[in-house]
């Protein structure tokens, strides 16, 4: 890495980052249960970041900002301008204004760490620009930064698992790799509606602190389902996985942030052959995640474009290994075959 100082800074700066699908653990990562989470490279986000004294966004991209001295004063600035401007700060650079523009595959606001991944690239980026290490620990705080402007109580597994090579188990702020021992299909439907993670973790604390003692309860199991999970994932258990999915969705809606539309993909994902299927992210929208067999996994998919999903992705569990770079993937699986 090059270590320039502002006035010698690059033309330009890059920074990348993925999206991701949580497996288990939406919702109860919050109040104090672990998470498998999984980056998925096959929906990318680039950043592309520059020197600039403020006049404007010179480039077009998915959508671009100004961070630093000269940028416009906002009330609600972005997470990835939170983001970089806190990066810019900590590295006694704050005085320069940036340019950054972000190319995102990543469709906003359906559980797959949409402003996550942004803030990732974007700060990746700005570090290139300038030169300026950035150690897994302290791009995981930056990222922080802006999920929680995004998001209020962010759990931190959408900054962990956007950054990582591979699948994590996240717990208490600490992301740990995690084996995947199956080569299995995973079909993620794009319900087309948008969901909203403050609304949703707003009302899932609400619902929990009504009933403690029903909370303790869930919360426990859904511990057990994690762990459980995690086991059958390192140990190729297909099946085994597929109904464990099946009970944490079930206890998602306990919580409440299932709909009649997921409710719908999940069946149909599950009549198609699916091992088992559940919402992903936050929920009251957003995505389905079936997990099925390789052969398997077209059908799974024209079910649930059939059944109403906007939009398809199928990934297969071998690419997704710790180190892996990228994954045996489609592009967007849309329409429906005749």
């Amino acid at each position: 890495m090059r270590h320039n100082s502002p006035a010698t800074a690059l033309a330009q700066g890059t920074g990348q980052a993925v999206a991701k699908a949580i497996l288990l653990g939406e919702h109860t990562v919050v109040h104090g249960t672990p998470a498998i989470a999984l980056p998925l490279p096959a929906l990318p986000v680039r950043a592309v970041a520059r020197p600039t004294t403020g006049s404007g966004i010179a480039a077009s991209g998915s959508f671009g900002f100004l961070a630093g001295a000269a940028a416009p004063a906002t009330p609600t600035p972005s997470g990835p301008r939170v983001a970089v401007e806190e990066a810019l700060r900590r590295w006694g650079i704050e005085a320069e204004t940036v340019e950054v523009v972000v190319y995102c595959d990543i469709p906003l606001a359906r559980g797959l760490g949409s402003s996550a991944a942004c803030a990732g690239a974007a700060v990746r980026a700005v570090a290139d620009l300038y030169g300026r290490e950035l150690d897994p620990a302290a791009l995981y705080d930056l990222v922080q930064c802006g999920e929680q402007v995004a998001h209020g109580r962010a759990s931190g597994i959408d900054a962990s698992a956007v950054l990582a090579d591979g699948p994590i188990r996240f717990h208490a702020g600490t992301a740990r790799p995690i084996d995947v021992g199956m080569d299995a299909a995973l079909v993620i439907a794009d319900t087309g509606v948008s969901g909203s993670t403050q609304q949703a973790v707003a009302d899932v604390r609400r619902r929990l602190a009504a009933d403690p003692r029903a909370a303790r309860r869930l919360l426990d199991r859904a511990a057990e389902l994690i762990d459980a999970g995690a086991g059958a994932l390192s140990a190729g258990q297909t099946r085994t996985l597929g109904a464990t999915m099946l009970e944490f969705q079930d206890l998602l809606g306990e919580l409440g942030v299932s709909t009649p539309h997921i409710d719908t993909l999940v069946a149909a994902a599950l009549a198609a052959g699916a091992h088992g299927a559940k919402l992903t992210g936050a929920g009251l929208g957003g995505c389905v995640l079936a997990l099925t067999d390789t052969d398997a996994a077209p059908s799974v998919s024209t079910a649930l474009r059939r059944a109403g999903a906007v939009q398809t992705w199928t990934v297969r569990t071998a690419g997704l290994r710790a180190g892996a770079l990228s994954l045996s993937a489609s592009t967007p699986e849309r329409g429906i075959p005749s």
